[in-house]
């Protein structure tokens, strides 16, 4: 079998996961898109503020973004996966390489498009429902920079690791996947809000998000010992070379997962 790259096979091998693939992938692409559309276009459609379709904003980006973006990369390798077709894949003269780059290329192909799109759309449908609306009433308000950062992270990280374990676990790989991406996450969290809760002599109210900073709320009719120096409200960011080192960590933690997926792949074939 070939282990040396080439662009000829790895243009053949482009085409040939495209027609294997391509039909349901752009038909899964567009049910996510509409779906997505379903939910956000809403504020647009009234001349009246709605806090519940403002909220639809949210479950969008939980469930469309983030949930329903990983069922499409839960697709990544299943050709490697699946008991009908998974020797015949393996046993393709192309090099692990070519076969690797040709799913993730794939992958992202929808994956980055989709996180930007969501985004983009986001402020535009915002500015144009707010245009809509009495000038002096209630606007529509941006999801928080904190939690689209924090989406963002989660998007990268769930999204590699779906990729990974399409190809590591044989059977119901999208569950397990799930199963300990939503168990880290938990863990992560609780940990986090526990930090917080604890440094911050245990305020009224917090927010704080992992790998964004924290929000600490004081409220003076609540019985907490407050530190003379508090206020009312604290937003707590880290410092311009935290914030870079902590995207170069996302990006660092979705590469290694890439190749966590190399290596497996490379595994099945032995």
């Amino acid at each position: 079998m070939n282990q040396t790259f080439n662009i000829h096979r790895f243009t053949l091998m482009l085409r040939l996961d495209w027609a294997e693939k391509g039909r349901n992938s752009l038909l899964m692409a567009s049910v996510l898109i509409f779906c997505m559309l379903a939910m956000m276009v809403p504020i647009a459609l009234y001349d009246e503020y709605s806090n519940f379709r403002e909220m639809l904003q949210y479950f969008a980006m939980i469930t469309i973004l983030l949930f329903g973006g990983s069922l499409y990369t839960s697709n990544a390798f299943s050709q490697y996966s699946a008991s009908d077709t998974g020797i015949a894949a393996l046993m393709l003269p192309a090099s692990q390489t070519e076969k690797f780059l040709s799913s993730l290329l794939i992958n992202l192909v929808f994956v980055i498009p989709f996180l930007i799109f969501f985004w983009q759309f986001h402020y535009f449908i915002t500015d144009y429902a707010n245009e809509k609306l009495p000038v002096k009433g209630d606007k529509y308000r941006y999801i928080p920079k904190d939690f689209m950062l924090y989406s963002t992270y989660c998007y990268l990280g769930i999204q590699s690791a779906v990729f990974l374990g399409s190809i590591y676990f044989r059977k119901s790989s999208y569950i397990k996947t799930a199963a300990w991406v939503i168990g880290f996450a938990f863990v992560t969290t609780i940990a986090n809000l526990m930090l917080a809760a604890g440094f911050t002599s245990n305020p009224s109210k917090f927010v704080a998000f992992p790998l964004t900073g924290w929000k600490i709320w004081y409220y003076p009719n609540d019985k907490i010992a407050r530190p003379e120096y508090a206020a009312a409200f604290y937003h707590m960011t880290f410092p311009p070379e935290v914030f870079t080192a902590l995207q170069v960590f996302a990006v660092f933690t979705a590469l290694m997962l890439w190749a966590c997926a190399y290596f497996q792949l490379k595994e099945r074939e032995i």
